[in-house]
């Protein structure tokens, strides 16, 4: 079994709310091959496909070794679930992982299943699109905590508990630390690829920071509404230049280079349009400000 198209994960509030912290590579294995995990599952299926697969649906190249290690720091970093000081879970996110000459069997924890199988309501959605291009760990982590109150419009969480949520490590419980390299990192890749644009406000208790409210938007200006609307009215239009090539997105949605109509593979064609994002107010195709 390959690994499918399918962007979407959902997860129940209660593991995206657990206590848990995985590196990037860890984190973004475990959200693509949640991915595969449907609405429709009674139960959990083994997941079977090469390192190719992963590589596809990934837009990234991975190498046994590097996978292997991935694998070791994932199965070491269960998530801890507490509903009070006298009732927890501490659960691993996989029951194992097998590896063959380049394919890969894994399966999700039984114990997971009624918080990703049993779902009736406060469950969050995810788009793997989004989050894969963030680059830090945390950036996700905390898209996702705020992706569950984005309707509401806000969300106020004690800084102490947000930090033990995400797991951060005593460098980082320095309030000053912890907002340059957490709270301002994550403002900025949310807001730069996904549909949230976020801002937080700080609450202070005499001279120090006690809780973050967080104010949660639709963000009209996130990468994937920026390449949809490219899609949709300027195909085939001179985009910008770039990495000495003129810049054109065609009819089936790809970038390619004008002069040699060459199309771009997945990986350069993303670093090109997060550039085209970055600089879309400049590009040659928006005449009309749209962005």
């Amino acid at each position: 079994m390959n690994l499918t198209e399918r962007n979407y994960a959902r997860q129940s509030h209660i593991i995206v709310n657990a206590k848990y912290a995985l590196a990037k590579n860890e984190i973004d294995l475990l959200l693509t091959l949640l991915t595969e995990v449907t609405k429709d599952d009674k139960d959990f299926k083994d997941y079977t496909f090469s390192i190719k697969d992963l590589e596809l649906k990934t837009a990234r190249k991975w190498q046994s070794k590097q996978l292997k290690e991935t694998v070791k720091g994932l199965m070491s970093k269960p998530m801890e679930i507490e509903q009070s000081p006298s009732q927890w879970e501490i659960i691993n996110w996989f029951s194992y992982f097998k590896y063959d000459d380049g394919v890969i069997t894994c399966r999700f924890d039984k114990r997971l299943k009624p918080y990703l199988l049993e779902m009736k309501n406060r469950f969050v959605i995810s788009d793997l699109r989004m989050v894969l291009p963030m680059r830090s760990s945390y950036s996700k982590r905390v898209y996702l905590m705020l992706k569950e109150y984005s309707k509401i419009g806000e969300r106020t969480i004690e800084v102490e508990e947000l930090q033990e949520l995400l797991k951060v490590p005593k460098s980082l419980k320095t309030y000053a630390d912890f907002k340059r390299k957490v709270l301002i990192k994550s403002k900025e890749d949310i807001n730069k690829f996904t549909d949230l644009k976020v801002d937080f406000k700080e609450v202070k208790l005499g001279r120090k920071v006690a809780k973050l409210v967080f104010i949660i938007k639709k963000n009209d200006e996130d990468l994937k509404s920026f390449i949809g609307t490219i899609r949709d009215l300027y195909t085939n239009q001179r985009l910008a230049y770039y990495n000495d090539m003129a810049l054109k997105c065609d009819d089936k949605g790809l970038l390619y280079n004008a002069d040699t109509m060459k199309t771009l593979n997945k990986k350069d064609a993303l670093k090109a349009w997060e550039h085209l994002h970055s600089n879309r107010t400049i590009l040659e195709c928006f005449n009309q400000g749209l962005f």
